[in-house]
């Protein structure tokens, strides 16, 4: 019965763990089925596609086209093929002719639909999509450049690169030169419109490219020194990101310049990795998540889920981005996929459209992008959407996130909480409890499913190697409300969760103290050794997480941490790996108490300081303990940092003892310039000794991959 029920468990969870290593799984096509399904019933012609009203030849036809065409070859299922295929009859007559297409308005966005014009052409022959596909290539010998060489986005947007017009017109460049057997030397131009484009839109401050370029710098748009727009529209990023992954399928191997794009892909790459909201999915604006107006996104983070896919199965980018891709999938279910009574599926969320320039006129700001009209299954993200389903599937088993061991059985979990009862228990404490102590050989998971648990949960030191695993994060949350100030409880026992268990690991899970600031209220209080947070929340005001218990070691992964003061504190041994750090005070980040004779405290690496509205005075540290030790690596430091960074706790002698350094941070709060003198910055050879081996492995050798 036990495995019956697992068995069934997991096939309800499979959109959100891939299957066990050996296990082949077709999440990912399923959606592309239904999310196909569900456009053709709300397009029952093909031309209608995207709320069109009347005959258009336009770039959102030849994105979901692309879609439905690679859907079709995945599945076997003619019909999707089929369907497509009618609307390129109905726009292309027996002359290769195109409705509402001219070659004079030289727009790049009107060279995307033909693209699946190559994979008709390919099965069904007709001679009218070569002729339809000879014309459109015409267009890019004579479209308008930039004195760089770079194409024109439309002719009416003189001297304007977009990242956009990158997606619409490379790949379908770089297939005709194959196609058309043109000249080996034409690839050179194809790689060329990335570089200059890359090299004219890129923000070193933030790792991010912007929306466009305008080389004249007469667009009230555009930045007079950069040329710039203003801000990272995560859209134009996703356009970029699709565009680089793709063009690369017809850059022949051994190009001797291909390496400038998979240069500039891992480049972008890192940007996406680093604004990867908790939730796995990206803002419209994609560095000032949080800001108001600003919000989820579905069309870019469609994008760049399906770059990512692709370009790991591909090799393109370093297979630690499998895991921020898995994530990115399983974000765009959980935030953005509806399903209604009909059973029809929904993309939400979707910018409907953005620009800049034109009349009525686009200024490119923050307000401009944050009140263009949101809607549902708009084929920018819809198309991209079922392309990334398709490569999720593709991923070897290997790269699944298990944040346990496998079972032999293939059961997910070995206990299964609920607060409607569907579980095996009903409170997190129960199941925990109910686990054999001392077991170290052997790995427990408990699967949390979705609710609110409003517990005071203790693991204790006898029930080792626990693992918690949550249903979703935002939506599996363990709270409570002791503070320092109840019945002078103190600081140390107001926790909400309590880890004394050796070997425990946390996953998708949020833990809160929602006591009202009244004073200490501690959220995590873990004393165990060789402890795991990964994309969890860590929500309170003062005294969020307490690290507590020197020579224990704990690393957090992809988490989000707030509070107000001195809200990660204590003397263990602490990795914080690409988390998000948010004040709601103008105080104090950390308060370490490192011991004397430990040599590394606290280090976060790659993480994003953030802050609430109005914070703009925050330090990243004072010493709980006269030799605290703190450290942040390549972290990107928001504005409210202050510029002396470190506090010495109205005590001159801790300058003398405690151990801060920085290394390679950015962002507006990052400048060393002001810090206070007791502070350093790391050399590259002191750096390098910052490593997850070097810090944690000791005689039981717990090893830790990000």
């Amino acid at each position: 019965m036990k495995n019956i029920f697992n068995c069934l468990l997991f096939i309800i969870h499979c959109s959100l763990v891939l299957a066990v290593t050996g296990c082949t799984s077709s999440v990912g096509t399923s959606w592309a089925v239904r999310m196909a399904q569900s456009e053709m019933q709300r397009a029952p012609e093909a031309w209608q596609l995207d709320f069109q009203k009347k005959l258009k030849w336009d770039y959102t036809f030849g994105l979901e086209g692309q879609a439905f065409i690679q859907l079709s070859e995945a599945t076997g299922d003619a019909k999707y093929f089929d369907y497509i295929e009618t609307y390129a009859d109905t726009m292309i007559n027996d002359n290769g002719e195109i409705r509402t297409y001219k070659l004079s308005n030289y727009n790049l966005d009107h060279l995307n639909p033909g693209k699946m014009l190559f994979a008709l052409y390919d099965k069904t022959h007709k001679e009218k999509y070569k002729k339809a596909l000879v014309l459109l290539r015409s267009q890019l010998r004579t479209q308008p450049r930039t004195g760089e060489g770079g194409f024109w986005h439309k002719f009416r947007y003189p001297h304007q690169m977009w990242l956009d017009g990158l997606y619409m017109g490379a790949p379908f460049y770089a297939q005709s030169i194959g196609f058309f057997n043109e000249p080996y030397s034409l690839y050179d131009d194809v790689i060329d419109q990335f570089v200059i484009v890359a090299r004219r839109t890129y923000d070193p401050a933030t790792g991010l490219f912007r929306h466009a370029y305008d080389e004249s710098r007469a667009q009230r748009w555009a930045d007079p020194v950069t040329g710039q727009s203003s801000y990272a529209w995560g859209r134009s990023m996703g356009w970029f990101a699709m565009a680089l992954v793709d063009v690369l399928d017809y850059i022949p191997a051994e190009h001797s310049r291909r390496h400038e794009l998979i240069t500039v892909l891992n480049t972008v790459a890192g940007g996406v990795k680093k604004y990867q909201d908790i939730s796995g999915v990206w803002y419209q604006i994609m560095d000032l998540g949080g800001h108001e107006k600003n919000y989820l996104e579905a069309t870019s983070s469609c994008m760049f889920a399906y770059m990512l896919l692709k370009a790991t199965h591909k090799g393109y980018i370093d297979t630690l981005y499998r895991e921020t891709a898995i994530k990115a999938y399983e974000g765009i279910l959980n935030t953005f996929v509806k399903t209604d009574e009909s059973g029809a599926v929904h993309l939400t969320q979707c910018c409907a459209v953005a620009g800049l320039g034109g009349d009525p006129y686009r200024d490119g700001s923050y307000d401009y992008y944050m009140n263009e009209p949101v809607r549902s299954n708009d084929a920018k993200g819809v198309g991209p959407f079922i392309m990334a389903s398709l490569w999720y599937d593709s991923l070897p088993p290997t790269a699944a996130v298990i944040p346990c061991e496998a079972k032999s059985d293939g059961e997910v979990a070995d206990l299964v909480v609920a607060t409607d009862g569907t579980g095996n228990f009903r409170t997190i404490q129960e199941a925990v409890n109910s686990v054999r102590n001392y077991r170290p050989e052997k790995r427990t998971v408990i699967l949390v499913k979705k609710g609110v648990y409003k517990e005071k949960l203790v693991i204790p030191a006898s029930q080792t190697n626990i693992s918690l695993l949550g249903e979703d994060v935002n939506q599996t949350i363990i709270t409570w409300n002791d503070h320092a100030k109840i019945n002078n409880m103190g600081t140390f026992r107001t926790y909400t969760v309590l880890v004394q268990g050796e070997g425990f690991i946390a996953e998708n899970i949020t833990f809160e103290n929602n006591a009202e600031p009244l004073g200490q209220a501690v959220a995590v209080h873990v004393e165990a050794d060789r402890v795991i947070f990964r994309n969890c929340r860590l929500l309170g005001n003062q005294d969020t997480l307490f690290t507590g218990t020197d020579g224990s070691r704990q690393y957090y992964a992809h988490c989000y941490i707030e509070g107000t003061t001195d809200f990660i504190f204590g003397p263990a041994t602490a990795w914080f790996e690409e988390c998000t750090i948010h004040s709601k005070k103008n105080s104090y980040v950390t308060a370490a108490s490192t011991a004397a004779g430990r040599e590394f405290g606290y280090v976060f690496n790659r993480c994003t300081l953030t802050a609430a509205a109005g914070i703009d005075s925050v330090h990243l540290g004072r010493p709980w303990r006269p030799h605290a030790a703190v450290v942040f690596m390549h972290c990107t430091l928001g504005i409210h940092i202050v510029p002396a960074g470190w506090d010495n706790w109205r005590n001159p002698d801790n300058e003398k003892t405690a151990r801060y350094a920085e290394y390679k941070n950015t962002g507006p709060g990052a400048p060393v310039a002001g810090r206070v003198g007791w502070s350093r910055q790391l050399t590259d050879a002191k750096a390098a000794t910052y490593t997850l081996d070097n810090i944690f492995t000791r005689n039981d050798k717990w090893e830790i991959k990000n």
